[in-house]
């Protein structure tokens, strides 16, 4: 910790613009750094602006993975093995691939079965209403 009482994590993030201050953190840094008056406004109008929200904000989820994962998606659908995969998204090994960028779509319908029958009893019986006086 240090005088803000904040994680270095928490500072590093700031310092490289990965995280936004708000108003209070900005007013927090201010009178750390004793800001005389002017600079201080300075500082809370430009706190203020970055808190705008812009077209960079709304793309924030994309991605290099999201685009490998679109590449090895695309491939796997197309018929590709999970070697010619890997090897495109330059994997050494298949298990990566398997594992982080192609999804399991394989379905075991045996199992669905033996689970619905296991199961259908036990949820016919909750919606069965029960026989007897007021009912």
């Amino acid at each position: 910790m240090n005088k803000l009482g904040w994680k270095k994590t928490r500072i590093t993030l700031i310092e490289t613009g990965r995280v936004r201050l708000d108003a209070q953190e900005a007013g927090v840094l201010a009178d750390a750094y004793q800001l005389p008056r002017r600079e201080r406004a300075a500082l809370m109008e430009l706190t203020e602006l970055a808190g705008i929200r812009s077209l960079a904000d709304e793309l924030a989820w994309v991605a290099s993975h999201k685009f490998r994962k679109t590449t090895a998606t695309i491939l796997d659908e197309a018929g590709h093995s999970a070697r010619q995969v890997a090897d495109q998204l330059g994997h050494s090994r298949t298990s990566t691939t398997l594992d982080d960028y192609i999804g399991r779509k394989v379905r075991n319908p045996a199992a669905a079965e033996a689970l619905d029958a296991a199961l259908r009893p036990i949820h016919e019986d909750d919606r069965q209403v029960p026989e007897g006086p007021g009912h």
